[in-house]
C-alpha cells in the first residue's frame, strides 16, 4: 500500500482535507444559505453534495490511490458484521449517554435545543434519507478514509484516531453548537474510532451510525 500511496501523495491529501473539512464547511454554509428555517428542496441538494463527498473519496481511492475499497475498511457483509454494528449501536444510544448527557450540562456551553427545534420541522421521510445517507458517509470520510490516510502519513494508527476523534467533534459544531459537539458527537467519534481500529470493519461502523441516528433522529416529534 505504501508505494502506492507515495504515487497518489496529492490526490491524498486533497481526499482527505475533503474528508475531515468538507462536512463542517457544507454545514456552515447550508445554514447561512437556508435560515432558521429551510426549504425541503434545499436541504435535499445539501445532503446530497454530502454524499458526493463520499463518492469522490471513493473515486480516489479506486482511479487515483488504484488501491481497493478494503483499504478504507469496506469488506463484504457477514453475520458477525451486522451483529457487532447493532451492538455498537445499542451501546452508542443507551451506554454512551451516561456519559455525554452529564458532560453536556457540565460544560455549560450550550444543549440541543436549537438543534432539535430545526429538526422537529423536517418531515420523516426526510430524516430517514439523512439517517440512511449521512451514517454512511461520515464513517467513510472519518473513519474508513481519514483514519486509514492519516495513519500511512503519520505512521501511527492511535494518533492518526485521535485527530479523525477531535475533527469529528469540531464537525458538528455549525449544526448543534459547541456544547453538544464537545460533549456529546465528540466522545461517539470516539467510540466509533476506537471500534474502527478494532474491526477495521466499516459496514459495521456504518450500520451502528444509522441505527443510532434513525433512533435520535426519528423519535423528534415532528412540528409545522
Amino acid at each position: 500500500m505504501a508505494q502506492y500511496f507515495r504515487r497518489s501523495n496529492l490526490p491524498t491529501i486533497a481526499a482527505l482535507l475533503l474528508a475531515c473539512a468538507g462536512p463542517p464547511l457544507l454545514a456552515i454554509v447550508a445554514k447561512r444559505v437556508s435560515g432558521a428555517r429551510p426549504s425541503i428542496s434545499i436541504l435535499i441538494v445539501f445532503q446530497l453534495v454530502l454524499c458526493a463527498f463520499a463518492g469522490m473519496v471513493i473515486f480516489i481511492v479506486i482511479r487515483c490511490e488504484r488501491l481497493p475499497l478494503s483499504s478504507i475498511g469496506l469488506r463484504p457483509l457477514t453475520y458477525s458484521t451486522v451483529v457487532s454494528g447493532f451492538l455498537l449501536a445499542l451501546g452508542a444510544l443507551y451506554v454512551l449517554p451516561l456519559l455525554t448527557v452529564p458532560l453536556v450540562r457540565a460544560l455549560g456551553l450550550g444543549g440541543f435545543e436549537p438543534g432539535l427545534s430545526r429538526l422537529a420541522t423536517l418531515p420523516v421521510w426526510f430524516r430517514v434519507f439523512v439517517v440512511i445517507s449521512s451514517g454512511i458517509v461520515e464513517e467513510i470520510l472519518y473513519r474508513g478514509y481519514a483514519v486509514e490516510r492519516l495513519a500511512l502519513i503519520i505512521g501511527n494508527y492511535w494518533l492518526s484516531g485521535l485527530v479523525v476523534v477531535v475533527t469529528f467533534g469540531l464537525a458538528h459544531i455549525p449544526f448543534w453548537g459547541i456544547g453538544p459537539a464537545l460533549g456529546a458527537d465528540l466522545p461517539f467519534g470516539l467510540m466509533m474510532t476506537l471500534f474502527y481500529l478494532w474491526r477495521r470493519d466499516l459496514v459495521a461502523n456504518s450500520i451502528a451510525h444509522s441505527v443510532a441516528l434513525a433512533v435520535s433522529l426519528l423519535s423528534v416529534p415532528m412540528v409545522s
